[in-house]
């Protein structure tokens, strides 16, 4: 087969989206597939197949994209944001066309925008696959949150950026011939709040290059951990929905009762001078650590005791496969997908999302319980080796393939 794996967001980048791609790509190209990469570049100038010239400058299309959008949309200028994505996804659109998409057996869009964007241009008998990735107008409510937490639920679900985007992806499920969701929790969001049909759904985990990421844990490491102390570790975006203000408020409530403890956070964000704010506030800041981004995560996660993921909307994290598979007990909140992600009691914990208080005794029980924390720990690894199996994944993106590709026909 000839695979188009195409994306309205930048790639490479850091993050889930970028590992799920490259391995997605690598092992189907071990198979004996070609597999392209259509996305953003980094730097958010153009759209390219990634490793082919020449590229198409967005600054090329952007006149004429402008005068179409001024024309049917007067005023869309006013909002910076809703202006910029239209401007992006009809790039897209045109940087699809420019490349050929007649050459393709099947396409795979990364979210939807990208579906929505190559379902107008597409050839007809060339299905269309897309993976969910995440919620993008759950992402977009606590985006809008972030800045206007004074508005009630109610109020930022009327605001038009809300709106817009809920159509996008509304748009995008429909569009695509079938779609892929790594959590059941996502499965059912798109069939009860979307009314797509579950015929079109196939739900099965990410997988991760599980060898590979064993032999980037091996070596030296320069991450000491502190004397006398256990090391509680977060991973990821600092942004409204993962939670973090609630760790914060966990961590002031466990340091009235102890201090054999350090929390390591490793990641960037729009929020991440509002947490340091908060651990001043709650005199934390010589308890809590902000370590900003690095590529060599399982070096942290070597050093950890605890991983913590309080997030209030996640679908399957590679931040928490990662953590399992360095042995490295779990706690993670009900949102989303991430109860599917742990045994509650058996290789982790799961808090109610929100719950600063429960999640501080789940961290305080575990400190407590170096036993359970090894049992926990030695089931996850276990468990992960065989739930995250990237050939598991792979053969099932192989029957999807072929199972769109001659509904198709």
């Amino acid at each position: 087969m000839k695979v188009l794996l195409a994306s309205y967001y930048p790639l490479p980048a850091l993050g889930g989206i970028w590992r799920f791609v490259s391995q997605l790509k690598n092992r189907l190209e071990q198979l004996g597939h070609t597999v392209d990469v259509l996305s953003h570049n980094p730097e958010a100038t153009k759209y390219r197949i990634i490793g082919r010239q020449p590229e198409v400058e967005i600054s090329q299309l952007s006149p004429y994209i402008n005068e179409k959008l001024t024309e049917t949309f007067p005023t869309l200028h006013s909002n910076y944001w809703i202006y910029h994505t239209e401007l992006y996804r009809y790039s897209l659109e045109l940087s699809s066309l420019y490349y050929g998409l007649d050459q393709y057996d099947i396409i795979h869009a990364q979210d939807v925008i990208a579906a929505r964007a190559i379902s107008r241009v597409k050839p007809r008998h060339i299905p269309l696959v897309t993976s969910a990735h995440g919620n993008l107008s759950g992402a977009i409510f606590y985006h809008l949150k972030t800045g206007n937490r004074y508005l009630t639920d109610n109020q930022i679900k009327d605001r038009f950026e809300y709106e817009y985007h809920k159509a996008l992806e509304y748009s995008g499920y429909h569009c695509s011939d079938y779609i892929h969701t790594q959590s059941n929790w996502m499965r059912e969001k798109i069939i009860n709040e979307f009314s797509v049909s579950a015929d079109k759904l196939f739900t099965f985990p990410y997988g991760m290059d599980i060898e590979g990421y064993f032999k980037r844990s091996e070596g030296e490491t320069s991450i000491s951990r502190p004397p006398n102390k256990k090391v509680i570790l977060f991973t990821g975006r600092l942004v409204y929905l993962k939670g973090l203000q609630h760790l914060i408020e966990s961590l002031s409530i466990l340091k009235l009762h102890r201090s054999d403890w350090e929390c390591w956070i490793l990641g960037e964000g729009l929020l991440q001078n509002e947490l340091q704010a908060q651990c001043i506030n709650m005199g934390l800041e010589g308890d809590v650590k902000f370590l900003g981004v690095s590529d060599n995560v399982p070096h942290f996660l070597r050093q950890a005791d605890i991983f913590v993921l309080p997030g209030l909307q996640d679908t399957q994290p590679h931040s928490v496969m990662e953590a399992q598979l360095s042995g490295v007990p779990v706690i993670v909140s009900d949102a989303a997908g991430l109860p599917e992600m742990v045994i509650n009691g058996e290789n982790g914990l799961v808090a109610s999302a929100g719950n600063s208080h429960q999640l501080y005794l789940h961290i305080n029980y575990l400190l407590d319980n170096p036993d359970i924390r090894t049992q926990f720990a030695n089931s996850a690894k276990e468990w992960a080796k065989d739930r995250w199996s990237i050939d598991k994944m792979v053969n099932n993106f192989v029957a999807l393939y072929k199972h769109a590709i001659s509904s198709s026909n």
